[in-house]
């Protein structure tokens, strides 16, 4: 195929989805409300052609033509808001999309770490106490650990979304810190400041396996999200091998074949033993969270690229955006 030529299709990803007066532990942490959801589906259908995720493989195979302006839809981690409130919306367009739980939170009643900083990050009244405890802990590791400056060097810089204090936080308690020191710390502050019933709290955060399954049965897509929801780069091969195999737990519970499935990298990270890994295991595809349009071609098939629910308007009347206008011109410009 014509590089140049390739289709370029949008994958659009989301994580919380809930109403702003929503209850429970969804009340803590950002997300998108489900009346913006309701209004960037009507924007999305209004703009786009909605596909399935695998139509993108038949896509890149040759067998089948996309749609003008191809986009999927994308809902990472498994939440309950995803099946409470994002599925019937969903059934009611007619509009598929593809799923992404963690097998640990879904089977195993785990809460996965980013979540769990996230919902820190929100009981917490001040950011830079959170730091302190961070700093402490490295301290106390002393002279076996680079130095709270020397951490800073490296992880007290701004991202897309939060300020610099906010991503030292995040990067150091999801993946910086060694794992001995991290996972106490973690563990510790989220007992403190948030529950010490993690399985309960998780019975509220995470959908399970008979709604999944429903998901499955009305037709929707479901892939793997890691077992843990592990940065794959952080482990040495052999452990992102384990870390793979336990995120396909949840295609068994659905009885689908551990081939030609679907993979959504944690964190979007990935290297080059994660994408041999998953060609080894016969993975169709497998999505990052590098903002862009992905462009269909065989050899980009397990690191397409996506963009965030933030980077699409979140009102059905918006004027199409840039990313509209790009996936516009390329519909014109493919023969």
């Amino acid at each position: 195929m014509n590089r140049n030529a390739a289709p370029l299709a949008t994958i659009v990803m989301y994580h919380v989805v809930r109403p702003a007066s929503a209850a429970g532990p969804f009340q803590r942490v950002k997300g998108l409300d489900v009346s913006a959801f309701r209004e960037q589906l009507l924007y999305i259908r209004a703009h786009y052609t909605i596909v399935r995720l695998f139509d993108l493989v038949t896509a890149a195979e040759g067998i089948q033509p996309l749609p003008p302006r191809p986009i999927v839809l994308s809902f990472d981690d498994g939440y309950a808001g995803h099946y409470r409130w994002v599925f019937p919306l969903l059934v009611d367009a007619g509009a598929p999309a593809v799923f992404f739980p963690v097998a640990s939170a879904l089977l195993d009643r785990r809460v996965i770490d980013v979540n769990k900083v996230q919902f820190i990050l929100a009981a917490s009244d001040d950011v830079e106490q959170l730091v302190t405890a961070i700093d402490a802990a490295i301290e106390r590791e002393q002279p076996g650990l680079p130095t709270p400056a020397e951490y800073r060097s490296r992880w007290w810089t701004s991202s897309r979304w939060d300020p610099p204090e906010v991503v030292y936080v995040k990067r150091l308690l999801q993946h910086a810190l060694p794992e001995s020191v991290r996972r106490p710390l973690v563990d510790h502050l989220f007992q403190t400041l948030v529950t010490a019933d993690e399985a309960g709290f998780a019975d509220e955060l995470y959908m399970d396996a008979g709604q999944l399954r429903e998901l499955h049965e009305a037709g929707m897509t479901i892939g793997a999200h890691g077992d843990r929801h592990v940065r794959l780069p952080t482990l040495p091969r052999h452990e992102q091998a384990l870390e793979i195999d336990g995120a396909l737990r949840v295609l068994d519970v659905l009885g689908l074949p551990q081939r030609k499935f679907a993979y959504c990298y944690a964190n979007g990270d990935h290297d080059d033993d994660s994408v041999d890994l998953l060609r080894a295991r016969q993975c169709s595809i497998a999505l990052t969270t590098r903002p862009d349009l992905a462009r269909i071609v065989p050899e980009a098939m397990l690191t397409l690229p996506r963009l965030d629910t933030n980077d699409l308007p979140v009102r059905a009347d918006d004027d199409p955006n840039e990313w509209t206008r790009r996936a516009a011109a390329a519909t014109a410009l493919t023969p």
